[in-house]
C-alpha cells in the first residue's frame, strides 16, 4: 500500500546516518514523531516521517517539506547546513540548542552530547515550541 505525503503538512524529522546518530538520535526522533502525531488534531495529511540526512540531502523534493533536524552539526548533515542561519530559540549553558526559523519551515534540535540533544528535543516538545512550529507549518497547508 503506498502512502501519500503532503509537501506542506508532512514534517520530516531528519537524523544523521552514522552509527552514533542511529543509536542515539533516531530514538529521540521517534519520540518527537509521536509528539507530532499527538498534535495532528485529525488533520488529513498531517504527519511526521523520520528520515536520514542522506535521504534528505539527495532528494529534490525534500527541500519543500518542513523539517526538524535532530542531532548536532557533527552528526547530522542537515543541521550542519542550517544551524548557522537559524535563530536560537533556546539555549542552556551552551550545551543545549533549539533553533527555529521564524517562518516555521526548519528547526534544529541538538546538544553538545547525547544528553544535550535529548534535552533539546524535550524542551522543543514540551515548552510550546513544537506547537508554534506546527501552527506555522499547518497554517500554510490549510
Amino acid at each position: 500500500m503506498s502512502r501519500y505525503f503532503d509537501l506542506r503538512s508532512t514534517v520530516l524529522i531528519v537524523v544523521g546516518h552514522g552509527i552514533l546518530a542511529e543509536e542515539e538520535d533516531r530514538p529521540l526522533a521517534y519520540e518527537l514523531k509521536q509528539a507530532v502525531s499527538a498534535r495532528t488534531g485529525g488533520g488529513e495529511g498531517r504527519a511526521a516521517v523520520v528520515v536520514t540526512d542522506v535521504w534528505f540531502l539527495n532528494h529534490e523534493l525534500a527541500d519543500f517539506f518542513p523539517a526538524i533536524a535532530v542531532g548536532g552539526p557533527g552528526a547530522n548533515e542537515l543541521t550542519a547546513e542550517i544551524y548557522k542561519e537559524l535563530p536560537v530559540a533556546v539555549t542552556r549553558d551552551q550545551h543545549v540548542f533549539v533553533q527555529m526559523a521564524a517562518e516555521g519551515k526548519r528547526a534544529a534540535l541538538w546538544g553538545m552530547d547525547e544528553a544535550g540533544t535529548r534535552e533539546a528535543v524535550r524542551v522543543f516538545a514540551t515548552e510550546g515550541l513544537l506547537e508554534r512550529f506546527l501552527a506555522l507549518v499547518w497554517r500554510r497547508a490549510d
